[in-house]
């Protein structure tokens, strides 16, 4: 499991050297922004808002178990807004669907508790 800390969260539940999807969507009218990093480097960042989990940005890693991925779950409450932390996160995973894995992390911005306004997946496939 993910180790959840605030509106941070560290993973190393990925498998070494597999090509791993990372999926965000979101579902606020509030801007939201997940920053991924490994090893303090920016990997890619997120940002959009929109209900029935709008798309906000898709992208690939290789994972490496000798490095913690983080990433980082905020969002605003009106344009050029200063940057708030999500009120809380949960996840749930990986899960293993005969090759297919997925982990999921979601945030709560506080302005309802559905625990779905920044939707964080991260899938990869292994052999069976």
């Amino acid at each position: 499991m993910p180790q959840l800390n605030g509106n941070t969260c560290e993973i190393d539940e990925l498998p070494d050297g597999v090509t791993v999807t990372i999926k965000v969507t979101t579902n606020s009218r509030h801007t939201q922004r997940i920053t991924v990093t490994r090893n303090d480097e920016v990997l890619c960042v997120f940002a959009g808002s929109g209900e029935r989990n709008a798309m906000t940005g898709q992208s690939t890693i290789v994972a490496n178990s000798r490095a913690k991925l983080q990433a980082k779950f905020e969002y605003q409450t009106d344009i050029n807004a200063e940057w708030r932390k999500s009120h809380q996160l949960k996840s749930g995973g990986p899960y293993a669907i005969g090759s297919y894995n997925l982990l999921v992390i979601v945030a709560e911005n506080g302005d309802d508790s559905d625990y779905n306004d920044s939707v964080l997946e991260f899938s990869w496939s292994t052999s069976t």
